[in-house]
């Protein structure tokens, strides 16, 4: 008998007629401030758990409902050779694998909008535990998968009453086969929290020890500044951007250099955690036969190191570009020398306006009219508060960033800490591109397909960006508006492609000390990350004493080998976008096709079909062609008398 689980949530169903209360011109106002009580913020502005779960109640009852699933899977593992056991084993595995994920959905999206509230925590914590448990199991369903032959598989999709839906996932798990144990070694790496064969993000199942980073930066004091107005505010993780990009110096400079001194103190902590963050990492790819980390985390995507590595040394042979452009920041700013915190701040001041989220929204609505309609209709309902898809606005103990975050058969989830400026809408851009994948392909996969790769992930949000770029260049009211926009996107390069592809390689320089065995220590990784922003950089750049512990506070580290995304993902979409934008035909059916596809062909396979070719450093190198060309443009812009 086959059954799967029965939903006591709300059903799982795919919106396809978005209903929408109220338009973005309806919201209220509201001043954005970071030290806000979450209590103070219009509720339009703060999301709705309640198409996961309507309280804490129900998630309870699911929770254990998802416990007593899978103690009841153990009873089918003696017989996973008979009959239909394996078909209806698979059935009850993955549902029981997508409820987990429902719950740990809203545990975390509850946790993160209070990261001082111990029962969210608590249930997070639970329901990773839970998760942790499905991943243990799952070795049960790998090891009856890859213990059948070929042929004795191909007859049991013949006979075996529903085995095919599951071929997906068999294949999957097929291609991987010489990196599976034995049982017990299995079972060993389950218990210290082997993650290689997760079947959710990586950067949605924390290691013990990212949870300590976690709640480190959470705990840690950080002081106060003097704002441009000389009034004291507290600095935050969420506000830190916004003061390190102020026009005021001093307060940018404050900002920076009274963060990293905080950091600093706290450097050999933060080493600690990311140091066991790579040797967790190290250790599970050399028990699973790879050579490194790397080779293990990429091949879980079915991607060639060659990409990662050919990412480098693309970026690296185009790093006079940004020197070019670190000169030009030095010349128009009129400064000695170029910090950090100089980085940060528009070129062009006069042109730099804020936006309200409403504003914002409606711009970017307008930019993604190149993707048609269908595209238009659901990012439409999702950028609208009002339906509660959105957490909007950043308040006290809310955790600092944005992302996009969802489960199967529910809309996707966004996290903002909008500011009212224009980076706050491009940020906004990017997530409702992750977003907008999301729907697209879990409304035309199921399930089994729909895990689409992180690689092709960071092109959906990068594509928005780069559309509402062209956008805005396209109605730029003045050559100074024009020479801001350019800023702008010479900026969204720089901290994409070049800084992603600088914590890249310090990533992949983290790995490599623990591959060979040397000490992880603060003062080694202060000592590559310094190397790295002067190789990247150059001799207009002035390093500060602290800056090598920037390292410190990036969460992606923790991420096994993300941040490269970043990079390819934006090099892809501008080579995507540019074609969109001029009108290619077939260019946008083309791209949604890749959207849409989930996970039904290689990732690598997919952009190629999508219009870029990662395993040629082509795209990188126009892309950076393109920043070249954008610098060129702004000196003649910005320095010609």
């Amino acid at each position: 008998m086959k059954r799967g689980i029965a939903w006591i949530t709300i059903g799982i169903i795919f919106t396809a007629v978005w209903v929408t209360a109220g338009t973005l011109g309806d919201l209220p106002p509201y001043t954005p401030d970071a030290n806000a009580e979450r209590e103070s913020i219009p509720n339009v502005y703060l999301w709705d758990l309640g198409d996961l779960f309507a309280d804490e109640v129900q998630w309870e009852t699911a929770y254990n409902h998802a416990v007593v699933e899978l103690a009841e899977l153990g009873v089918l593992h003696d017989s996973l050779d008979v009959g239909d056991a394996l078909p209806e084993y698979l059935q009850r595995f993955f549902d029981l694998e997508l409820l987990a994920n429902r719950l740990t959905l809203f545990a975390n999206l509850s946790a993160i909008t209070d990261t001082t509230d111990q029962d969210a925590i608590a249930r997070h914590q639970r329901a990773l535990s839970l998760t942790n448990a499905i991943m243990d199991e799952s070795a049960v369903l790998r090891n009856a998968v890859l213990s059948l032959s070929d042929a004795d598989l191909e007859s049991a999709y013949s006979t075996e009453t529903g085995l095919d839906a599951f071929r997906p996932a068999i294949d999957g798990l097929r291609r991987r086969a010489d990196r599976v144990l034995d049982a017990e070694a299995e079972r060993v790496l389950g218990l210290a929290g082997d993650n290689l064969w997760a079947a959710i993000d990586l950067n949605e199942l924390p290691s013990p020890v990212e949870r300590a980073f976690q709640a480190l930066i959470s705990e840690m004091p950080l002081p106060s500044i003097a704002d441009s107005d000389g009034a004291e505010v507290p600095l935050t993780f969420a506000n830190y951007g916004r003061y390190r990009a102020s026009d005021d110096r001093q307060v940018r400079e404050q900002a920076v250099e009274s963060m990293f001194a905080t950091i600093r103190r706290y450097e050999n902590t933060f080493a600690a955690t990311l140091g066991g963050q790579a040797q967790l990492d190290v250790a599970f790819a050399r028990a699973r036969g790879y050579d490194t980390a790397l080779e293990a985390y990429l091949d879980k995507d079915d991607i060639d190191t060659a990409v990662y590595r050919t990412l480098i040394e693309t970026v690296r042979a185009h790093a006079p570009a940004l020197q070019r452009y670190v000169a030009l920041r030095k010349e128009v700013m009129g400064l000695d020398e170029v910090r950090i915190y100089d980085l940060y701040v528009p070129l062009v001041e006069s042109a730099a306006r804020e936006m309200t989220y409403a504003e914002g929204a409606e711009v970017i609505l307008e930019s993604l009219k190149p993707l048609g309609n269908e595209y238009l209709t659901e990012v439409g309902w999702l950028v609208n508060p009002a339906n509660g898809a959105i957490d909007v606005y950043p308040s006290k103990r809310k955790e600092s960033g944005a992302f996009s975050s969802s489960v199967y058969g529910v809309h996707p989830f966004i996290k903002m800490n909008f500011q009212d400026g224009f980076d706050d809408v491009s940020t906004l851009a990017h997530e409702l591109g992750h977003a907008m994948h999301t729907q697209l392909t879990n409304a035309n996969q199921p399930y089994l397909q729909s895990r689409y790769s992180m690689l092709l992930a960071e092109v959906a949000s990068t594509c928005n960006e780069m559309l509402l770029s062209q956008y805005m260049l396209a109605h730029a009211a003045s050559s100074a508006e024009r020479a801001w926009l350019l800023t702008e996107l010479a900026e969204g390069i720089r901290q994409t492609i070049y800084r992603q592809t600088l914590f890249a390689e310090f990533e992949l320089r983290l790995h490599e000390l623990v591959e060979a065995g040397e000490p992880v220590t603060a003062s080694r990784l202060n000592e590559i990350y310094t190397g790295l922003i002067a190789d990247y950089y150059g001799p207009q750049f002035t390093l500060g004493p602290n800056d090598g512990v920037e390292w410190a506070y990036i969460p992606h580290f923790y991420y096994k080998y993300y941040v490269y995304s970043y990079a390819t993902g934006m090099a892809s979409a501008i080579a995507i976008a540019d074609k969109i934008g001029a009108g290619e035909p077939g260019a946008a059916d083309a791209y949604l096709a890749m959207l849409k596809g989930g996970n039904t062909a290689p990732p690598v396979e997919m952009l190629a079909a999508a219009g870029a070719d990662l395993t040629k450093p082509d795209a990188i190198a126009a892309a950076l062609d393109r920043f070249d060309a954008i610098v060129t443009e702004l000196e003649e812009l910005l320095m010609t008398p």
